[in-house]
Order: C-alpha cells, then sequence, then structure tokens
C-alpha cells in the first residue's frame, strides 16, 4: 500500500515527532542527545527550517518547526533520520531498524496553537516524571524561554513576544504557563 502524502500546514509549521522502533531508545548517553542536536542545527540551517521548540525524550523526539514548503520537511526529516540510525548503529554495533517507519509531521492549522504546541513538547520530561521542573530537564527548549539561556538552534514562538513587554515578564509568564498542572493534567496523571 502507498504512502499517504504529508498534509501541507496552511501556516508552514508543523508538530515533528521521530520515535524509536519498538519505543527502543534513541539516546543513550549525553553524547547521542548532544549528536541528535548538532544534526538538527546542520540540517535546519541547510533547508531554512526554523525550530521554535524540542524536547528530546529517550525514545522519541518532539520538535514545533517552520518550513516555506512539506517537501523540506521531508528533507529536513529524512536526512536527520538517516544520518543518526548511521550514528546509532555505528556507535552501538546495531544492524537493525533505529526509527519507527518515518516520521511524524504534524500540520499546526492556527498560529495560536504555536504556544500550546510548545508548552506540550517541553511538558514531556514532567508527564514522564522524568524530572519535577522543566528546566532540570537538559534536552529541550525551555530553559531559551524561562530563562533566556542562549540556544543557536532555537527562532523564537513568534507568539512568545506577546506574552509580556520586557524579557522578565516574558520569562515569568512563560514559567508558570508550562509550569502550571492544568486540572485535566492531573485527572490523567492519576494512578488508576
Amino acid at each position: 500500500m502507498p504512502r499517504k502524502p504529508r498534509i501541507q500546514s496552511p501556516t508552514d509549521i508543523y508538530h515533528f515527532i521521530n520515535r524509536g522502533v519498538n519505543k527502543k531508545k534513541l539516546f543513550h548517553h549525553d553524547r547521542d542527545y548532544q549528536y541528535y542536536l548538532e544534526l538538527l542545527k546542520e540540517y535546519s540551517t541547510r533547508f531554512s527550517i526554523q525550530i521554535h521548540h524540542y524536547c528530546l525524550m529517550n525514545n522519541h523526539t518532539h520538535l514545533l518547526i517552520k518550513a516555506d514548503g512539506i517537501g523540506l520537511v521531508s528533507r529536513f526529516g529524512h536526512f536527520v533520520q538517516r544520518r543518526y540510525a548511521y550514528y546509532y548503529c555505528k556507535t552501538y554495533r546495531w544492524s537493525e531498524q533505529v526509527f519507527r517507519k518515518r516520521f511524524i509531521s504534524i500540520p499546526i492549522q492556527e498560529d495560536a496553537y504555536l504556544l500550546e504546541c510548545g508548552r506540550y513538547i517541553e511538558r514531556n520530561p514532567l508527564k514522564a516524571k522524568l524530572v519535577q521542573d522543566p528546566q532540570d530537564y537538559p534536552y529541550s527548549s525551555y530553559s531559551f524561554y524561562s530563562h533566556q539561556k542562549e540556544d543557536l538552534l532555537i527562532t523564537p514562538n513568534p507568539l512568545y513576544e506577546t506574552m509580556g513587554r520586557n524579557p522578565l515578564e516574558r520569562t515569568a509568564a512563560y514559567k508558570f504557563y508550562v509550569g502550571y498542572t492544568r486540572e485535566q493534567e492531573k485527572e490523567l496523571a492519576a494512578p488508576f
């Protein structure tokens, strides 16, 4: 059965998700995360992709990206995935598939969803109970927005500027926005 074509986003923004095959770990050590971040930087520059948010979990990745056309998203994803798979197989003497099929690219239909998607991405370590504060997770864009930490990978989310009149107001508002646990999130996190 042929692959379904990717859907072009009217905003040119996508929630880009990549997963390890059978939930396999993609990252075992800090150097793995760093190499993947280097690939993101290299190929986002090559294909003029803007990365607004990211979070690298141990068995999957999330990005919020902007690209001039779905073709650039496909090329970006292909090269990042292929190069990281080569690295992974060589480093860990792995001879099988690394990623689950091809990456997912969910079109963001409205600009209003930009911050909400970024929030979802950066709360992944909280949801997985890896940290109690997103600031403590080193492989995400959270510190760029919440603590003004330099991150050359990031092109600021256009809606971030609307969160305050100056950098201190914006970082305080962003920390609250991402850190506040909503009622529905409490229910989802509750043990059954």
